[in-house]
């Protein structure tokens, strides 16, 4: 026998013996180039071989156990060092091990929970921002967590509703993000090339072992609490017909539980949760409630002043259970007032530590940017103006925010709903605002805005009027309206402060016909619904003429009411009386009760509706409510208030 045919070109045994010797030499090959491309990953806390901590060569072979991601930007790096200290050390792919899964009981012995939730924010209609936290022990350095996003999820009992998703379905975009102890381990993603009007499921999870994870050794993995979301309608989409926006603000931990989250919650129809300011309170334990009695002392237990403090008393809030409810199930858009700073940072500054605001400033911004599900508006930068504390020029005090800070982006911005609503988020805190000072109130060039924001508000709803967006709806902090008509300002540090800011905004939507504005308010802890007039002069109490838009302004969530602690018998009554005398525009107020509105915007209408929590010293998830107010299409007043008893 002739073994020279063993070789022929065709013989299946030739092709068989080169397959194999190309495979062993292969398996004894990689090793060497693995070493060879070995590189070392800076972490703050050490070192680790990138090879050992992501590679192939450290885990199991067997596919079945392995999980290979992308790994995506961590937007939480904001900064230019920060974005560059990403880029160059995060890997473009990570592997995870998922042969194990940790059950809730088994997670809570792991050295890594989510105790912070999930939150979702900033949706537009092919995208929005998810956010979570890590709880990690204090040695820790930089770590890879997994994220997965689904258009199912497992639904509760729907009987319930308030109720969170209990798991998400098969995810159809997953992938990997870095933190670290530089960003408080949050973590928030931009999530694209979703479909519009529609609602997704997410989740988050990692090695429940990271030593295990580093080493390749085998380990569980913990997971987060499902969290809900959802897209914005497509700018053009003319088939929106209703819109229905939860609207908050002030929410004072240490004062009492955050019920009003809990009845929001229930609200299964709510669409998106506005918050309209002061997310958190910067005060120590009994200056502003005292939380000794119901469990809710604030941490740090002092006022607020590096970024150390604001991020441990954002991660405070986070753990309520009541925020964590009301985040899973709703996307957020928010924009911060004077609380997440200090009281009244553009008035006079009455805090001890005002000669700090300086360095509190670019602080509780970076720690808001951390904690909140918030889009970096990149398109405009933040630029102070004359604050309380400030005694140089604006400019000086850019450059020092921005030594400080490395550069911060506003957050006003806008969302479109369809052609039903175009909603505008404002600054009227920080970005282009003057001093707050009663001596020079009437000077013509003192802005709320700036002169960039107010421009590009202006702009924002001339445009949204010619492109035939049925309402405009602004996003405000302080109360828009006037209240001086006896011919005493009641609130200087509100939109009274500066009248010529009002005015040119007012004038402006009157000279261009822009119809159908509403403004939604925080900030005074009370309930107004207001007629907004041009001027009083022309105003006419009855009919509602000389009105040109609208005010609805929200309770506060949990912090005081001005008739709170003064309660005397028909004193709400004699007030609630007396005001609307006083501010003949002013069709509904509320002084002493605290709780949400939900904003109703349909085509014909828009309803405001107020809803009121019993009280804030036991916590409960019940809400009633309250009163009705409506606004018609095209009439730019209230045109019906309904108490409910």
């Amino acid at each position: 026998m002739h073994n020279s045919s063993f070789f022929h070109h065709n013989h299946p045994k030739r092709t068989l013996f080169l397959v194999c010797v190309f495979l062993i030499t292969s398996a004894q090959l990689l090793p060497v180039a693995s070493r060879r491309r070995r590189r070392w990953f800076h972490n703050p806390s050490r070192l680790i071989s990138e090879e050992a901590r992501y590679s192939r060569d450290g885990f199991d072979t067997d596919q079945k156990y392995l999980e290979t991601l992308d790994v995506h930007e961590n937007l939480v790096y904001q900064h230019a060092s920060e974005k560059e200290f990403y880029r160059q050390w995060a890997r473009s792919q990570v592997a995870f091990n998922v042969s194990g899964e940790v059950g809730s009981t088994d997670s809570e012995h792991s050295n890594f929970q989510f105790n912070h939730g999930v939150a979702s924010g900033d949706p537009l209609h092919d995208s929005v921002i998810l956010w979570t936290k890590v709880t990690a022990p204090q040695t820790t350095g930089s770590l890879y967590v997994k994220f997965a996003v689904s258009s199912t999820g497992n639904l509760p009992d729907s009987s319930l509703p308030g109720s969170p998703p209990t798991a998400i379905g098969e995810p159809f975009i997953t992938g990997a993000v870095l933190t670290g102890p530089e960003v408080d381990f949050t973590i928030k993603l931009d999530i694209q090339g979703l479909n519009p009007k529609t609602t997704y499921y997410f989740q988050f999870s990692m090695a429940s072992d990271a030593s295990a994870h580093q080493a390749g050794l085998s380990y569980g993995m913990v997971h987060s609490p499902p969290g809900k979301t959802k897209t914005l309608p497509a700018p053009n989409d003319s088939t929106v017909s209703s819109i229905e926006f939860g609207v908050v603000s002030c929410s004072n931990l240490p004062n009492g539980f955050f019920n009003a989250y809990a009845g929001l919650a229930g609200k299964t129809d709510v669409d998106v949760v506005l918050h309209l300011g002061d997310y958190i309170y910067e005060y120590r334990n009994g200056e502003y409630g005292d939380g000794a009695s119901i469990g809710r002392v604030p941490l740090p237990d002092r006022e607020l002043l590096t970024l150390e403090d604001y991020r441990e008393r954002h991660a405070q809030y986070k753990e309520d259970e009541d925020l964590q409810l009301l985040h899973r199930l709703k996307p957020w858009i928010v924009i911060w007032d004077d609380h997440e700073f200090v009281d009244d940072i553009s008035g006079y500054a009455v805090s001890k530590l005002a000669n700090e605001s300086i360095s509190r400033i670019p602080a509780a911004m970076r720690a808001y940017f951390e904690y909140l599900p918030i889009r970096v508006a990149t398109t405009h930068l933040y630029k102070p103006n004359r604050l309380s504390f400030q005694k140089e020029e604006p400019n000086i005090l850019s450059e020092k925010i921005a030594h400080h800070n490395s550069g911060t982006f506003a957050i006003y911005r806008n969302f479109q709903f369809g052609t039903l609503v175009d909603l505008m988020m404002l600054d009227t805190r920080i970005h282009g605002r003057d001093k707050n000072d009663w001596a020079t109130v009437d000077n013509e060039l003192r802005t709320m805005l700036g002169q960039d924001q107010e421009r590009w508000l202006i702009e924002n709803l001339k445009d949204s009027s010619d492109r035939g967006t049925a309402w405009r709806v602004i996003g405000n902090q302080v109360v828009f309206s006037p209240m001086d008509h006896w011919g005493f300002m009641f609130n200087t540090d509100a939109w009274d402060g500066y009248p010529a800011s009002r005015r040119r905004i007012i004038e402006a939507i009157e000279s261009h016909g822009i119809q159908d504005v509403v403004v939604v308010t925080g900030d005074v802890h009370t309930s107004f619904a207001f007629d907004v007039p041009k001027s009083m002069d022309s105003y006419d109490k009855r009919t509602g003429s000389g009105s040109l838009l609208v005010e609805f302004v929200s309770p506060a969530i949990s912090s005081p009411s001005p008739l709170e602690s003064v309660y005397l018998g028909g004193l709400n009554q004699l007030a609630e009386t007396l005001f609307p005398k006083m501010e003949p525009h002013m069709k509904w107020m509320d002084l002493s009760r605290r709780g949400y509105m939900v904003l109703k915007v349909g085509l014909e209408r828009t309803v405001c509706e107020y809803w009121y929590v019993r009280n804030v010293r036991q916590r409960s998830s019940k809400s009633a409510l309250g009163m009705t107010v409506e606004t018609e299409r095209r009439s730019g007043k209230i045109t019906r208030v309904a108490e409910i008893v």
